[in-house]
């Protein structure tokens, strides 16, 4: 059974765990003592501190382990479960496995829902469906109901993962698991199937969620948005838009709204992507952020409007639009001049870029740059830049 692989993990090499029998035996005796510690009452105060602590880290948690391993009671599940979701943020998902096989097999605690519920996440981080799937069977094995958090983890990470068809399965068996599908799991469904452009089936999803009384948020919409836009139905991804705004009672957001820009350029359809910059700020409420500008830009630059994406730019530059260019900005200008043979423009900017613009070129811009100059023969000078790239970021710095 999965489950099994779980107390077969490869042992930790720290020496605290060398000792770790000695400190079991020690906790048995400790029980039989009278007196106890001041920390041992005060275990269930101390965990949690130590836990949030901005030194917490894997040695740490090995020294907190070692004085859990001893007190005397025992810290409650609830400690146990603070502790295994910290040491889980460290992201050595295999490390609280670990954890868990000794605390178990120690007869600390006795594991509860949310005990089950940090180590599936764990398994699907770390892309073992098998062993996610082993302690939801050990859970029901010892009597608890999974909650659905655990349940809409395993479904998110077989989504992930490519494993559409056990994530269907899993997702129709939660009534028999006595747990009802939430906005969340119907999020991931939904996020899954786009991804695979499976749009229809997204919004039968959506049809079920709204059909069970769960009201989808922003993210459900810019999903499926985002979903059509990838499949070139950018008038329905409009329309579902303008419906967020009038009838769904869900405002769009600058994600929303740059993500439809976004599939508009990419269909030539740039004036309507500019019309609708303007209304964010008019009747949208929504102010577009650097990414939506950039978006914006790359539009104008990919029919060859390039100096209206200049002008852009230059408005970016000065604050009029409410944020300031980045790397990205000036890249995708300076690949819109090399294309329409502006290549001198383009040097200049990269120019303007180190002395007056405040934002360092990247190798992005070195490389779009050398090629338009290769494009119009100025060999002499790309080869000048080439040298320049390579002492930048690729030359060993010396020790």
């Amino acid at each position: 059974m999965a489950v099994i692989g779980i107390f077969f993990l490869p042992p930790i090499r720290i020496s605290l765990f060398l000792v770790v029998s000695h400190s079991i035996q020690r906790k048995i005796l400790y029980r039989k003592l009278p007196q106890r510690s001041l920390l041992s009452r005060k275990i269930n105060t101390h965990v949690p501190t130590q836990c949030f602590s901005r030194n917490f880290n894997k040695t740490s948690a090995l020294k907190l382990f070692g004085v859990m391993l001893s007190s005397n009671p025992p810290p409650s599940v609830l400690c146990f479960n603070t502790f295994l979701a910290r040491l889980k943020n460290l992201r050595d998902y295999s490390f609280v496995f670990r954890i868990y096989r000794i605390s178990l097999g120690a007869g600390l605690f006795s594991p509860d829902v949310h005990t089950y519920g940090i180590l599936i996440d764990s398994c699907c981080r770390l892309g073992r469906f098998d062993l996610g799937f082993g302690v939801l069977g050990d859970s029901i094995k010892r009597g608890w109901n999974p909650d659905i958090v655990s349940l809409s983890c395993l479904i998110d990470g077989l989504c992930k993962n490519g494993k559409i068809r056990d994530a269907m399965m899993l997702f129709e068996r939660m009534p028999v698991l006595g747990c009802m599908p939430d906005a969340v799991t119907y999020s991931v469904l939904i996020s899954c199937y786009c991804k695979i452009d499976q749009i229809k089936l997204g919004f039968r999803v959506l049809g079920e969620m709204l059909k069970r009384g769960h009201s989808p948020n922003t993210i459900v919409y810019n999903t499926l948005i985002k979903g059509l836009c990838s499949i070139n139905r950018v008038d329905d991804a409009a329309v579902l838009v303008e419906m967020m705004y009038n009838k769904l009672g869900c405002s769009p957001d600058v994600v929303t709204c740059t993500t439809l820009i976004k599939g508009l350029c990419s269909i030539n359809r740039v004036d309507e992507a500019v019309i609708l910059v303007e209304k964010m700020h008019s009747k949208l409420r929504c102010s577009p952020n650097v990414i939506t500008y950039n978006t914006l830009i790359k539009g104008l630059c990919s029919i060859n409007r390039v100096d209206e994406a200049a002008i852009l730019v230059e408005k970016m530059f000065n604050n009029k639009l409410g944020c300031s260019p980045d790397v990205v900005t000036y890249n995708t200008l300076i690949k819109g001049m090399c294309s329409i043979d502006k290549v001198e423009e383009a040097r200049v900017l990269v120019e303007k870029m180190y002395n007056k613009l405040g934002c360092s070129p990247d190798v992005v811009t070195y490389n779009t740059l050398i090629k338009g100059l290769r494009s119009i023969n100025r060999i002499d000078e790309a080869g000048v830049l080439i040298t320049m790239r390579y002492n930048k970021f690729y030359r060993p710095s010396k020790a």
